[in-house]
């Protein structure tokens, strides 16, 4: 047989391979194993070294557990340590004030709000204020102290605030409503010790500027479940909730602007590291924005499992967490590399041959898209197993080149392949040490 012709079969054959071979998870991100499978509804990050998850057991329950646990790591996420399992404690939110002392804030599921304390960094906890009032549901949600004595709490009865560095607590908002059961958050969010926001997740925004003496409701949404709320800077907030709601602020909370993302999935978290890099978990995914949340990219994309928490230490290292005890880590900000080197809208799409080819250890991928697309673009062996995903996104019309660099692989044979909802094109390359 021609040579022609088994390099002709040898080519439709990893094709067939590539397009049957199920998709993974993109290399940009890599599953850590957390050693649980309780829903991670908190991720908190002390150092690039020490970081701390908080966990409640899964939905629906399967036995008389309705508590959660606390999970550590002191090398970045490689291994995970349970340092704290509570029958009363399904962790909502972490607040430290220092590399050591800080509290994990929650409650159970059948039971009472719970407060812990920890002195060393998260390896110890002991009680620090307990809402036990049988037959209530109380879960303690968010706990900001602005100075040693000026605390604030909130609840499913609103928010609670200390002038004596927490022996007394007094009801400063009643905002009792209706909670989303086990998902429930009320968020706060203080600037200092007198200007702070209340997120409530049955529509409404509350705001204090005399330290929660007084409160007014800057937004009203009885269709609105709010889930998080952050700030990129000191006047420009975000506030997300189920079913695709996001809404922008741009005075500190006084007044908001809805904007529509594209999807109607439900937001769970977001965070700016920065005032421009922001990230958004929502139902099987990640989002980010590199424009100070103008427009959102997505940057991860899971079969089945929601992802309830994220957190970033810088722009580009940061940790998302979910169901099922699912944590992943990023260090590149969950891209690799992909540059927009024209905006200008091509006639089709395009996949071209990569440059240099052969290659040794980078390679310059450059493709072309009409119109607004799901974009993935990955790399697969001889055996059409997939080594390396390099895109995986909604991107807008332009032209586009993504550096792959192979100095971890070897020698040899490699399929790259562009796929869109309605286009898909696979290029053979050489890399040769």
């Amino acid at each position: 047989m021609k040579r022609t012709h088994l390099n002709e079969i040898l080519s439709l054959f990893l094709l067939l391979v590539i397009f049957y071979f199920p998709a993974k998870i993109s290399a940009q991100w890599t599953q850590q194993v957390s050693g649980t499978d309780f829903f991670l509804t908190a991720v908190y990050f002390l150092n690039e070294n020490t970081g701390l998850i908080g966990a409640g057991a899964p939905l629906p329950l399967t036995s008389n557990f309705y508590g959660g646990e606390i999970i550590r790591t002191t090398n970045g996420g490689t291994n995970w340590q349970r340092v704290l399992l509570d029958s009363n404690l399904r962790v909502k939110s972490f607040s430290f004030f220092d590399q050591n002392t800080g509290y994990a804030v929650g409650g159970s599921y059948a039971t009472y709000g719970k407060i812990m304390k920890t002195t060393n960094a998260g390896l110890n906890w002991f009680t620090y204020l307990e809402n036990n009032q049988p037959g209530s549901y109380y879960h303690f949600y968010n706990l900001y102290f602005a100075n040693d004595n000026t605390g604030f709490v909130s609840n499913q009865l609103g928010v609670y605030r200390t002038n004596n560095a927490g022996t007394n607590w007094n009801l400063c908002l009643n905002a009792s409503d209706y909670a989303y059961g086990y998902l429930s958050f009320k968020k706060l969010h203080f600037f200092d010790v007198n200007t702070g926001i209340f997120l409530s997740d049955s529509g409404k925004i509350y705001k204090t500027t005399d330290s929660g003496s007084n409160w007014s409701i800057s937004y009203v949404d009885h269709l609105t479940s709010f889930k998080d709320i952050t700030f990129s800077n000191s006047n420009t907030g975000f506030a997300v909730g189920l079913e695709g709601k996001f809404y922008r602020t741009t005075n500190r909370g006084t007044s908001g602007q809805q904007a529509d993302l594209g999807t109607n999935e439900s937001f769970y978290a977001v965070r700016f590291p920065n005032s421009l890099t922001g990230y958004l978990t929502k139902d099987q995914g990640v989002l980010k924005s590199t424009d100070g949340g103008s427009t959102w990219q997505q940057i991860m994309q899971l079969n089945t499992d929601t992802l309830f928490s994220v957190y970033f230490l810088t722009q580009d290292i940061g940790y998302v967490a979910g169901t099922k005890g699912k944590v992943f880590k990023t260090i590149t900000g969950g891209v690799l590399g992909i540059n927009q080197i024209s905006n200008e809208v091509p006639k089709e799409y395009l996949l071209e041959q990569n440059y240099p080819n052969p290659f040794n250890p980078s390679t310059i991928i450059k493709f072309s898209i009409p119109k607004l697309s799901k974009v993935r673009l990955a790399i697969y062996d001889l055996l059409g197993r997939e080594v390396e995903s390099l895109v995986n996104s909604q991107l807008t019309p332009g032209i586009y080149e993504v550096n792959w660099n192979a100095a971890k692989f070897s020698s040899g044979i490699y399929m790259y392949r562009l796929e869109t909802n309605d286009f898909s094109m696979v290029k053979k390359m050489s890399l040769i040490k």
